[in-house]
């Protein structure tokens, strides 16, 4: 029988701060997470996952996947990068081989004895590349690659549309809300008992619109394809989402947006511009939260990547900011931020372009934000969505809290 496995590689701390609670393949870009496009991609066909160790435990508890154990995997396997976008499925059957690009493992595929040769630890090697050559083939492929969080905000609109074409619904021209004006109707599709509020307009000229189930959309916002609106989300009144905003599931959004991926349960209820960024699960952006995302000369954005600075080569870029992070009303952000995971920003005017995981930030300076406070705070905000952390998520975060401390030794 044919058996996928999603792999994480060893570049996967580049993607820091968005991949200390989630593995590269839950990142989202276009209408999915990477895991769950492999799985409409691959239907009927049985996955397993190979993450870091310290991961497992809530891997299994969000997947119904075998994590980090390949048990029984059949006479062929397809392994794939979690960091991979595949336009198209690689096959599963063929030659046995693996794709590299650029020195990295794209894809391998193997068959009966070669199979158990593989464990997790070899494709978190930096020399997986080296050790995979002493089994079988290798080809050169050219695969869109996520390395830099900024990759990942270059590719979303694209993939918005690339998702729109392979996956959405058949769409209907009939508006059937009352007061809202849609252009390019055959462009748009809403889900199932989602509503849209009157003088809304949706303009999908420049790209698909995608909402989903149970959403609601409050009056007086414009939605400018590509867009795409995860289930049970809340657009709130007077919202401008403009191309490339992509909302994860159960989000309350307000304000303006452009080309920013909100992960599931983020909120961004009031006023406030966020412009070409990625955001985590579980952030909270207070009332008049505005990121610049263009400098004034006009020049390449720089960032700090592992106490380096990296010029991006990106004239428009925003921020990353990790999961559990909350700003106060009225921050401004500097362009080309990094805020780490479980930060609490409450200073003005501007904070720091970097923030490291696990720390408050205010006008007095920056100290550590003890583990049991964050704790409190997360357990509170999951209630109230009716959701309960579990001992696994409680362990992670602990996890987090100890593997992150290098980042705060000048405290």
């Amino acid at each position: 029988m044919s058996h996928i496995c999603v792999f994480e590689d060893s570049q996967y701390s580049q993607l820091a701060p968005l991949v200390h609670a989630r593995a590269t393949f839950e990142l989202r870009c276009g209408f999915f997470t990477f895991i769950e496009r492999i799985n409409r991609q691959y239907p009927n066909t049985p996955i397993t996952l190979f993450c870091r160790d310290y991961l497992a435990g809530v891997m299994q508890e969000r997947y119904a996947y075998r994590v980090n154990d390949l048990g029984a995997s059949g006479e062929v396997c397809l392994f794939l990068n979690g960091r991979a976008i595949l336009p198209i499925p690689i096959s599963i059957e063929g030659e046995e081989e693996a794709g590299v690009q650029d020195g990295v493992v794209v894809y391998v595929r193997l068959k009966g004895e070669n199979i158990k040769k593989v464990f997790c630890d070899t494709f978190l090697s930096k020399d997986a590349v080296v050790q995979l050559k002493s089994i079988v083939r290798t080809v050169n492929v050219k695969m869109p690659m996520i390395s830099q969080f900024w990759d990942i905000v270059n590719r979303n609109k694209s993939q918005i549309q690339e998702d729109f074409k392979q996956f959405a619904k058949d769409t209907s021209s009939e508006n059937r809300f009352e007061g809202v004006f849609l252009m390019n109707k055959e462009n748009i599709f809403v889900g199932n008992n989602s509503r849209i509020k009157p003088c809304c307009v949706l303009d999908a000229e420049n790209g698909p619109i995608y909402i989903g189930d149970h959403v609601t959309v409050s009056p007086n916002t414009t939605i400018e394809g590509p867009v795409f609106i995860g289930d049970y989300s809340i657009i709130q009144p007077n919202s401008r989402l403009r191309g490339g905003t992509n909302i994860g599931a159960v989000c309350k959004i307000g304000g303006e947006v452009v080309n920013t991926i909100f992960h599931d349960y983020s909120n961004k209820q009031h006023d406030g511009f966020i412009g070409d960024s990625c955001i985590g699960s579980w952030v909270n952006l207070g009332a008049n939260t505005v990121n610049s995302n263009l400098l004034n000369t006009y020049g390449s954005v720089k960032v700090e990547v592992g106490g380096e600075l990296v010029n991006t080569q990106q004239m428009f870029l925003g921020m990353a900011m990790g999961d559990h992070t909350k700003t106060a009303i009225n921050t401004t952000i500097m362009t080309g931020s990094i805020f780490g995971f479980a930060t609490n920003i409450i200073m003005f005017p501007f904070p720091p372009k970097y923030v490291p995981s696990f720390t408050w930030c205010s006008n007095n300076g920056m100290k550590i934000y003890r583990l049991d406070k964050v704790l409190h705070v997360a357990k509170t905000v999951m209630k109230r969505r009716n959701k309960e952390m579990t001992a696994a998520e409680e362990r992670l975060f602990v996890k987090i809290f100890q593997l992150t401390e290098q980042e705060r030794n000048f405290f």
